[in-house]
């Protein structure tokens, strides 16, 4: 599923491309990832003001203070142009078509945003905030992470990163980790997070990513846990016993303790 990386480039090639254009129609295609279409006719004539990201969801911004919702899923990708496979949805603007593919159809368009907590780059997400939203909680840490209402962006990938730079074992009950380990793991998140998003995010093997000009990140060149057999550490790797959150977990037996 694309993160927050991955999110932010999309939206920056968006809010480039889009901005100033009025949105002329749209097109649901077959079979649709939906089972009730939405109803977006009210969007026709608007245009658009802005693209913003919060989370893993993008919000354009039209005239009239209303707002379209879209969240890409598991596989979802948006690309410029009117063909290509798993066509599920169209925008049509004033010279561009925007269009949503989708291969498993677990995107969304024209979805209410759910209840998000802080964005991990703002300042208001920092150990003290963590401290208390965790302090209490037995889950693996790894877990709460990936949890949209205590970090809003976050995903497998960059969780494990960010607890492999941290020294943090992912399955560590949150409620055990130190003043300073919180300070070491926020520090890390944002870290990795600018430099994924400086590197345009992951494109896994599957090239399941690409932003809408058809160009896949390269953040998977750098990773230093994710995907790989031995760490940038040099020690060989390990998976946790049991999957968290329903992914499995690697990290280095050495490093995080």
């Amino acid at each position: 599923m694309p993160e927050l990386p991955e999110v932010e480039t999309v939206r920056r090639v968006l809010e480039e491309r889009l901005r100033g254009l009025r949105i002329t129609a749209y097109k649901l295609g077959q079979p649709t990832f939906y089972r009730r279409p939405p109803d977006l006719k009210h969007l026709i004539g608007s245009t658009v003001e802005f693209v913003r990201r919060r989370g893993k969801y993008l919000v354009v911004g039209v005239s009239g203070r209303r707002e379209l919702v879209l969240h890409l899923g598991m596989s979802g990708r948006l690309a410029f142009g009117a063909a290509g496979p798993h066509l599920r949805f169209q925008l049509m603007l004033q010279g561009e078509i925007l269009g949503f593919h989708d291969a498993r159809r677990f995107g969304r368009v024209g979805c209410p945003l759910p209840e998000l907590g802080p964005e991990p780059l703002d300042s208001c997400f920092d150990p003290a905030y963590l401290h208390k939203a965790l302090h209490d909680r037995k889950a693996p840490i790894k877990a709460l992470l990936m949890d949209q209402r205590i970090v809003a962006g976050i995903g497998n990938i960059y969780a494990t990163e960010s607890l492999f730079q941290a020294g943090i074992k992912p399955r560590r009950p949150a409620g055990r980790l130190s003043k300073p380990e919180m300070a070491r793991l926020v520090k890390a998140i944002k870290t990795v997070l600018r430099r994924a998003v400086k590197l345009g995010g992951s494109t896994l093997e599957d090239a399941a990513y690409l932003d809408p000009l058809g160009r896949p990140g390269r953040f998977q060149k750098r990773v230093s846990v994710y995907g790989r057999s031995v760490g940038a550490c040099g020690h060989a790797l390990k998976a946790t016993r049991k999957p968290i959150s329903g992914r499995t977990s690697l990290f280095c037996p050495i490093c995080q303790k």
